[in-house]
C-alpha cells in the first residue's frame, strides 16, 4: 500500500487501528455494490445513499458513457483499457477494501474492480469468487 494512492491507510495499520485479512467476494451483484474512491464527476453526482458520496462499481461506467463530456481525466478510458487486459489474463488482482459499518468499500484497485464488474455485467446472477484484501478495525 506504500506506493498506491491510499499509502495514508499504512499507518492506521502499523499502529494497530486497523487490521488486513483476505476475504472473497462471493456474487457479481455485491460487487457491483460496492462503493468506490470515485465522488462526483464534473456535473455527475453518484445516487443517494448512506456515508460518503461515491460511485458504486455498477454505476461508474454507464454514468461516464451518458456523460462523455465530463471525462477529462480519460478514466473511462483507462477501464476499457484494463477490461481489455482483464479478458486476457494479463491483470493482477490485489485489490484493497475497507470494511467500514459493514460495508465494504474499495480503497485501492477500482479500476480493476470496475473492469472486472464490467467484463461480466450482463451475469448478475453470477457466483464469483473475487479476492480481496480486507482492512477492518
Amino acid at each position: 500500500l506504500m506506493n498506491t494512492p491510499v499509502s495514508e491507510i499504512v499507518q492506521y495499520l502499523r499502529n494497530g487501528q486497523l487490521k488486513l485479512s483476505k476475504g472473497k467476494v462471493g456474487s457479481l451483484q455485491c460487487l457491483g455494490g460496492m462503493k468506490t474512491e470515485f465522488g462526483i464527476i464534473g456535473s455527475i453526482v453518484p445516487s443517494a445513499t448512506e456515508g460518503e458520496v461515491k460511485f458504486t462499481v455498477s454505476e461508474l461506467t454507464p454514468a461516464l458513457r451518458n456523460n462523455p463530456d465530463v471525462d477529462n481525466g480519460g478514466l473511462l478510458k483507462a477501464i476499457e483499457s484494463i477490461a481489455e487486459k482483464e479478458r486476457k489474463n494479463e491483470i493482477e488482482f490485489n485489490i484493497t477494501t475497507l470494511l467500514l459499518r459493514n460495508e465494504l468499500i474499495v480503497k485501492d484497485g477500482n479500476k480493476r474492480t470496475i473492469a472486472y464488474y464490467e467484463n461480466r455485467r450482463d451475469n448478475l446472477g453470477l457466483e464469483i469468487c473475487y479476492p480481496v484484501y480486507v482492512l477492518h478495525e
